[in-house]
């Protein structure tokens, strides 16, 4: 039963030992991750205006945009004077990480010092959140749920902070804001403006995942300190 894990509506079943022959078809692309929902639940489709602005507002958390965040968290109904709040409920860190240039800002260590601070702010704001989360439209509260049940997934598989997973979520977000502004354009320069920004974008995710592995090899070389 340890091979089982059950995290919502969904259940993840453990690869019981890595084989020679699984790596080589993994390597291959012959075996692929299988993310399988048991009950899907509820579902909404969402407007267009939704979707860009949850795209737009992921990208500027993953590249620590404060302007683009507040921007995209008061179009998703937080409000002027709640935007850091949604942010941190959304990454779970606080305002001085969410806007940190680092490329490990919204990684989750999970170690005790991780756990007591996001207790001591959910404790802090009860009041600011349960106001929070009586103003945001439905559709956005059933958003927050499923990002909370992707970040229990993530979790589950890789049981370490992932780092990898915010700038695969900034690519993609990245990708959605792309695929509409190119929807719309209706000139050769229009499409270079956004030729230029996709370009851009693309660097900008490969200097960040360069970065992460310079992070994990200074990590590997560093010795630990046995107190």
């Amino acid at each position: 039963m340890d091979r089982f894990l059950s995290i919502s509506n969904l259940l993840l079943i453990k690869i019981p030992e890595l084989s020679l022959r699984f790596l080589y078809d993994y390597m291959l692309g012959k075996r692929k991750p299988q993310l399988v929902l048991l009950d899907h639940g509820l579902y909404k489709e969402l407007e267009v205006s939704t979707r860009t602005n949850y795209a737009a507002l992921w990208k500027a958390l993953v590249l620590a945009d404060a302007k683009g965040i507040k921007e995209n968290c008061v179009k998703l109904g937080a409000g002027e004077d709640q935007y850091s709040l949604f942010a941190g409920i959304l990454t779970m860190r606080p305002w001085n990480r969410v806007i940190d240039p680092a490329v490990d800002h919204l990684a989750i260590q999970g170690n005790a010092s991780d756990l007591f601070l996001l207790q001591m702010y959910a404790s802090l704001y009860f009041p600011q959140i349960t106001e929070l989360l009586h103003k945001l439209p439905r559709v956005i509260l059933l958003m927050l749920k499923t990002n909370d049940c992707l970040r229990a997934v993530n979790n589950a598989l890789i049981q370490r902070p992932s780092v990898e997973s915010f700038i695969i979520i900034g690519r993609v977000s990245s990708e959605a804001l792309i695929e509409e502004k190119l929807s719309h354009a209706k000139s050769l320069y229009s499409f270079l403006l956004v030729w230029l920004e996709q370009f851009s974008l693309e660097a900008r995710f490969l200097i960040m995942q360069v970065a992460l592995w310079i992070l994990q090899f200074r990590k590997v070389l560093t010795p630990a300190t046995i107190y």
